[in-house]
């Protein structure tokens, strides 16, 4: 059986995140224990307070110069940023950490904004074909003309132009990342809570990996019963510090014998898209 995929919640107030140094602890010790990711929750903590809360790009610009393997998922962007510029903050993470980029969209919504915004992004980050910047400098060519592309997107809720300003991401697209089934089609990774949804999503999205929580007070074995029963991929876990028991216990047990990737995207056995224009460059 192949390791299950296993991700760390990390609130970025509270205990766990009342300085950055407490932070970098916690990243470093799950990328010790194997974890896959860590999910970065700008989302209020029990007992935390304002004072201790970090913006999650900005801690993951930080997480990424402290850290090697581990992949770093950012929370929803603000509701009211446009594409352009959550394409181009997470491309930006995405060179930074050398392909270990996640984005956690926000909820899916009855008007359909949020498939839109994750379309919108997507297409941005083709851009820029894979060899599109040459830095001939014999030449004075420092990108091929026809290997940049506008994205021309007219919808219900954005129109956007492009082309990004930024070179295409490592991963070709950072992993995008939803917590609700309806998004499950736009996504790699969807975060769910009960093992009915999890079916469904992975019979509708077999591209999709798909996760739930751990389990409190579970061993190896029954983790896995879960997953066969669920048809889960992996799990969730939320992370309260460096010290928590589960990096010392069951996390190297589900890891054991998973091979260190490069990439987010290889770590979780997904795929590295080709850009939407490769078939029509010259």
């Amino acid at each position: 059986m192949t390791a299950p995929i296993l991700v760390g919640e990390i609130a970025t107030r509270g205990p766990a995140a009342d300085s950055l140094g407490t932070l970098v602890g916690a990243v470093r010790a799950a990328e010790a224990a194997g974890l896959d990711a860590v999910v970065l929750d700008d989302g209020a903590a029990p007992g935390g307070s304002a004072q201790g809360r970090f913006e999650t790009t900005t801690l993951a610009a930080a997480l990424a110069a402290a850290t090697e393997t581990i992949g770093l998922i950012v929370s929803p962007l603000p509701a009211d940023q446009a594409p352009y510029h959550v394409a181009r903050i997470t491309a930006s993470l995405d060179h930074l950490g050398h392909g270990r980029t996640g984005w956690l969209a926000g909820p899916a919504d009855a008007d359909g904004r949020t498939g839109e915004l994750i379309e919108a992004v997507r297409g941005l980050w083709d851009s820029f074909d894979d060899d599109a910047f040459v830095h001939d400098r014999t030449d004075g060519l420092y990108w091929r003309l026809p290997a940049i592309h506008r994205l021309d997107h007219q919808g219900r809720h954005f129109d956007v132009a492009g082309p990004l300003n930024v070179a295409r991401p490592p991963q070709g697209h950072p992993v995008v990342t939803v917590t609700d089934p309806a998004l499950a089609g736009a996504a790699d990774l969807v975060l769910l809570e009960d093992t009915d949804a999890a079916r469904g999503t992975k019979q509708r999205a077999p591209h999709t990996k798909v996760l739930l929580p751990l389990p409190a007070a579970h061993g190896a074995d029954e983790a896995a019963a879960l997953l066969a029963d669920s048809a889960a991929d992996g799990f969730t876990v939320r992370l309260k510090g460096a010290d928590d028991p589960v990096l010392a216990t069951l996390a190297p047990l589900l890891r054991a014998g998973r091979p260190r990737h490069t990439t987010l995207r290889e770590r979780l056995g997904l795929p590295r898209p080709a850009s939407r224009h490769a078939l029509t460059t010259v």
